[in-house]
């Protein structure tokens, strides 16, 4: 049969309750569901980091944010952030597929640095430089290293790109494409989407939304000051962001259907997911993991739609209930690439996933871990299938939830006596895991001293602080010694 093709969709801020395959009853999404009912549906799959840039490093390069160094949303159009390579000594998903044999594309967002390039590993590139914008309206994007102004619909632009990449891809080599579409981040107000999708939610109820109940930590996204939205406001987000959803199901579809009249479906590995989730009023807030202050770890802000689709070896319809995140997703790519990530050059880069090939295939393997690892800046988390434990460093505040019996996360249990045993166990295997899983001048732990990421970093705007909330008393000279400062 050969290499497969891979077909990647990481998809901006699309969270996992938005799909009718995971449940929701009023949005139609039926390409979307047509790779569940055709493939595999992750009932539980996690971002390790609940904000763009670190979130698609964990995916495209397979490490840490605590190895790579990339913490926060990048803000690209500030030269200093936008012009430096955030990935410098990564070994990427596309430099790996492209040694293998792979033509690589990429169509839409990029977002880890120097997106005004064509990133490493790229044969071709059209991609969204320094500011991603609005989603409607004249944009300046890239196109293999020139500069090329559009006017229209940028998942239709991202989709119409895309399918010029699969009309010119060798016919001796499989292709990689990874499709980035942003119409699920903010502006999520439905003026900012298009007006023939938002009509078709004008009468919705939004019954799968939660009634807003503001969170004491609040800082929506798109609202000015982070402040609470009024009635209007929400239900204007509430149909903008259901026409997105819409918008990407129909463009996916397009290229499914290219996929299909080339005949190469069928031996392409298609890959839905997101970097991240999206909290439209869920827990009190809008947006995800930077949408509060303290940060949060909420499970709608972790929670990633994934779906799978390739029948030359995953039987249709399956429904896998194993915890997995971003990291087994790039080592499950690589493995179904023939990608051999032990090999001398790669052995010694620590990779924290695991492949899970042998899940969704049938064949028979070792038990599966489901506990769950994440990190956000000076913020980490521990998630197995009863408990999470999110540790704000140095002080707290910290959280403690009993997934099993509260799975809405609305009693907090940290520092209960009744708890103390759990959250100790959790607390040493979390410290334990990323002593294996850190470099020490790209830790969280050390992010108020590594370079700036944007204008707006929870562990520099004293937001949190000024609440009396996780307040470094004073700089933690002893981590800023360990960290080297994060200089490369």
């Amino acid at each position: 049969m050969g290499q497969p093709n891979i077909l990647l969709f990481l998809t901006d801020d699309h969270g996992q309750w938005a799909a009718g395959c995971y449940g929701n009853s009023e949005l139609e999404t039926p390409h979307l569901d047509r790779l569940a009912q055709e493939g595999v549906r992750f009932a539980n799959a996690f971002t390790p980091c609940p904000v763009c840039s670190p979130a698609r490093a964990c995916l495209l390069t397979g490490r840490t944010p605590s190895q790579v160094g990339v913490h926060d949303w990048l803000q690209e159009a500030v030269p200093v952030i936008g012009d430096f390579d955030w990935l410098a000594g990564e070994v990427t998903l596309p430099e790996l597929l492209s040694q293998a044999g792979y033509h690589c594309g990429l169509a839409g967002k990029w977002h880890l640095g120097r997106s005004h390039t064509t990133p490493r590993g790229f044969d071709w590139c059209f991609s969204l430089p320094r500011w991603q914008g609005v989603h409607n309206g004249p944009y300046t994007y890239h196109l293999n290293g020139a500069a090329r102004t559009l006017d229209g619909n940028k998942s239709t632009l991202i989709t119409d790109h895309a399918l010029q990449f699969l009309e010119q891809t060798p016919k001796d080599r499989p292709f990689f494409l990874n499709v980035g579409y942003i119409a699920t981040h903010s502006p999520y107000q439905a003026e900012a989407h298009d007006p023939a999708l938002t009509a078709r939610f004008q009468n919705a109820t939004f019954r799968d939304i939660p009634p807003y109940r503001p969170h004491p930590w609040h800082r929506n996204e798109g609202l000015a000051g982070g402040s609470d939205p009024t009635p209007e406001q929400m239900r204007s987000r509430y149909v903008g962001y259901y026409a997105a959803v819409s918008e990407i199901d129909r463009e996916v579809g397009r290229i499914l259907a290219k996929l299909e009249e080339q005949g190469r479906l069928d031996n392409t590995i298609v890959v839905y997911t997101s970097d991240h989730g999206c909290a439209l009023g869920h827990h009190g807030f809008w947006g995800k993991g930077n949408s509060t202050r303290p940060l949060n770890m909420y499970e709608t802000s972790l929670r990633v739609p994934l779906l799978i689709r390739w029948p030359a070896a995953l039987p249709s319809g399956q429904v896998a209930t194993a915890c997995v995140d971003h990291y087994d997703t790039f080592q499950t790519l690589c493995a179904w690439a023939g990608v051999d990530l032990s090999r001398a050059d790669l052995a010694q880069r620590a990779y924290p996933g695991r492949s899970y090939a042998g899940l969704v295939t049938g064949q028979a393997g070792e038990e599966w871990d489901d506990t769950r690892y994440g990190e956000y800046g000076d913020l980490r988390m521990i998630r197995t299938r009863t408990h999470k434990f999110v540790k704000r460093y140095p002080t707290g505040p910290h959280d403690l939830f009993h997934l099993a019996e509260d799975p809405g996360e609305t009693l907090n249990r940290a520092g209960w006596e009744s708890d103390r045993a759990i959250q100790e166990e959790l607390e040493t295997r979390l410290e334990a895991w990323y002593a294996r899983h850190e470099a020490s001048a790209f830790s969280g732990l050390a992010v108020k001293f590594q370079r700036v990421h944007n204008r707006n970093e929870a562990w520099r705007d004293g937001k949190r602080e000024r609440r009396g909330l996780q307040v470094y008393d004073p700089w933690d000279v002893s981590i800023s010694r360990a960290s080297g400062r994060g200089n490369r």
